[in-house]
């Protein structure tokens, strides 16, 4: 916990790299708290909003859009339904996001602070919507309460979740990596998600096993299911 103001900084500073496209700056803070907060907001408004520590500033983007046109008219949408002031702005290439990148470190003590933290949890009885670690919580809630332990907001659904952070392949998956998975093998909507713990393991919130437990990727019923992984890391 020593370094916890350091991954706060981390995670942020390292999950949300942006790439070419149109964007909207929707806000530029000093303070991160504010700057947090506003974009909960815009992702639980299903906003692909990203965070951006640059040139000592905390800025909020959204997009990528694929052409200025649709960028233009996610400015007027803001405006006229949120009441938030937006404009079109450039990207920041990885070499301007990563010219800190020196200054932090996700270390393996991180990661591995992350993942005692939602073992702590193990045993904990599952309840659908459930937000009382007492008498029961839900996949969601548990990836939320892990990552706010750090000083990281997701959203609080699992079909959130899945908007936010760097999409990885299951080769590249990291422990702390989230996995998410459909509820029907050929469906699409995403309804459950876990922390993937490394050897093909992952610690989530499970209804079948109505607690907090490990399941492995390879199992029949998550291999049928998995539908990506995002890093927040």
């Amino acid at each position: 916990m020593i370094k916890r103001a350091i991954l706060i900084f981390s995670l942020f500073f390292l999950s949300n790299r942006l790439y070419c496209g149109h964007f909207v700056q929707a806000g530029v803070f000093l303070d991160k708290k504010e700057a947090i907060n506003l974009q909960a907001y815009l992702v639980s408004r299903e906003y692909p909003a990203n965070l951006v520590f640059h040139n000592s500033y905390w800025k909020i983007f959204i997009g990528p859009y694929d052409d200025q046109i649709k960028a233009e008219f996610a400015v007027n949408k803001i405006a006229a339904e949120d009441n938030i002031k937006a404009n079109t702005a450039d990207y920041i290439s990885d070499e301007q996001v990563n010219s800190k990148k020196s200054e932090v470190d996700v270390s393996d003590e991180m990661l591995g602070n992350l993942i005692d933290t939602a073992f702590e949890f193990l045993g904990v009885p599952y309840k659908w919507g459930g937000m009382d670690p007492k008498k029961g919580i839900d996949c969601s809630y548990f990836v939320q309460t892990i990552y706010k332990s750090f000083g990281m907001v997701l959203p609080r659904t699992s079909n959130l979740q899945f908007k936010v952070g760097k999409k990885v392949t299951r080769d590249e998956l990291v422990p702390g990596d989230l996995v998410f998975f459909r509820k029907y093998p050929r469906g699409s909507r995403i309804n459950h998600v876990g922390i993937y713990i490394g050897n093909d393991q992952f610690i989530h919130a499970a209804l079948g096993a109505g607690k907090v437990t490990v399941s492995s990727l390879n199992e029949t019923y998550f291999k049928k299911r998995f539908s990506g992984a995002k890093r927040q890391l």
